[in-house]
């Protein structure tokens, strides 16, 4: 299907149903732009779960080429029930989920024999997961129309597509019917098929690097909620444990208390002697945020990670403004900023410098470390 917009066939639809809607990238499930002839990541898409979807919008996106389409979780929700290898086991936890959440018209079909259905949402929810299945929300997306990358073929909806049903026709569900849901269809997995362990590809040492071990709460618990205690096995408890105790300190003691009591087999006495006893060295919060994405989690982008920066911390460029003598702190009223001098080369050199010059000038003004003049030009190097 060269050169098909999925987004020009049925985007307008969509939004005129009550969805909001996506960008996705030809041969992916993710959300992106098409930019100076090429198709990019679209890292930012989490902004359109605040608001619908504009005309402009879907025109703009309607006329890049191979343009499939997502859903914005939040008003919605999906049930993906993603087991590859039991066509009977899917079709039977669907069922469960008709009987339990509604008899949805919405089924989307990938890759045979996973699956999703489509709710309406009662209110917003974060998502749950209990892999192999999950019901997206908040936070998530969904991909509604586009060519499936494992199987070249377009998704397929057998009895309705979304294009064709109002959201005010889907069933409505709560965060606490979804969660029941999939603790009732869990239990019906096979043991080959539970998640009994958090394992990683990736070692310790490369973690380490990729982020720091101290974490913020608010990421942590977004994180974590990634990562549910569904009987899990002793070594995984442990790492989590130890975990978030290198990110959080003693901080994170009811948080792990919490999130241990979600197994049936939690005895909080042992829980708490363990978290006594843990004193991670190395492990923290890039074990957290990297087990949690390997698992779907997209942080937001306004979520702090590293607990070790605060909001206040310098700028990356103020050692090399401080060399050039910029007065990094705005001065009171009553005072005026001295002026200095600075000599630059001419030709493309002097223009590379001045140019970056006054992109560091822009940031820090907009962080307050630099004056404005009456003009409201940025003050910087005569």
């Amino acid at each position: 299907m060269t050169n098909t917009s999925f987004m020009a066939r049925f985007g307008a639809r969509l939004v005129t149903n009550g969805y909001a809607i996506l960008p996705i990238g030809p041969g992916t499930k993710k959300p992106g732009r098409f930019q100076r002839g090429s198709w990019a990541d679209y890292p930012e898409w989490n902004r359109h779960a605040e608001r619908g979807t504009t005309e402009v919008e879907v025109a703009t996106w309607a006329s890049w080429p191979e343009c499939g389409v997502g859903i914005v979780g939040g008003t919605v929700a999906a049930v993906d029930i993603d087991i590859k290898d039991d066509a009977e086991l899917a079709l039977k936890i669907e069922r469960l989920a008709r009987q339990r959440l509604g008899d949805t018209p919405a089924l989307r079909i990938g890759r045979a024999p996973k699956r999703m259905l489509v709710y309406r949402t009662a209110t917003p929810f974060r998502g749950i997961k209990r892999h192999p299945l999950e019901v997206l929300c908040l936070g998530q997306q969904f991909v509604a129309y586009a060519i499936h990358p494992d199987t070249s073929a377009p998704y397929t909806w057998p009895e309705e597509g979304l294009a064709d049903i109002d959201i005010a026709d889907l069933p409505e569900i709560t965060a606490e019917a979804a969660t029941a849901f999939l603790d009732e269809a869990y239990a019906l997995l096979p043991e080959s098929l539970r998640q009994r362990g958090l394992t990683t590809q990736v070692a310790p040492a490369e973690i380490a690097r990729t982020h720091s071990q101290i974490g913020t709460l608010p990421a942590i618990e977004a994180a974590l909620a990634w990562l549910p205690n569904a009987e899990l096995d002793y070594d995984s408890w442990m790492r989590v444990g130890m975990a978030l105790k290198g990110a959080l300190g003693e901080a994170g003691a009811d948080l792990f208390a919490d999130w241990s009591a979600q197994a049936a087999k939690d005895v909080p006495a042992t829980t708490m002697k363990a978290w006594a006893s843990f004193k991670p060295d190395r492990i923290g919060a890039g074990t957290i945020y990297h087990l949690a994405m390997e698992r779907g989690w997209q942080p937001e982008p306004d979520l702090r990670l590293d607990g070790s920066l605060t909001n206040d911390a310098d700028h990356p460029a103020a050692g090399l403004l401080a060399r050039l003598d910029v007065t990094t702190a705005a001065p009171s009223s009553s005072s005026t900023t001295p002026p200095f001098s600075l000599a630059l080369p001419e030709g493309l050199v002097g223009d590379l410098t001045d140019y970056m010059l006054t992109r560091l000038c822009c940031t820090n003004r907009l962080k307050g470390r630099l004056p404005l003049s009456p003009d409201g030009l940025i003050l910087r190097a005569q």
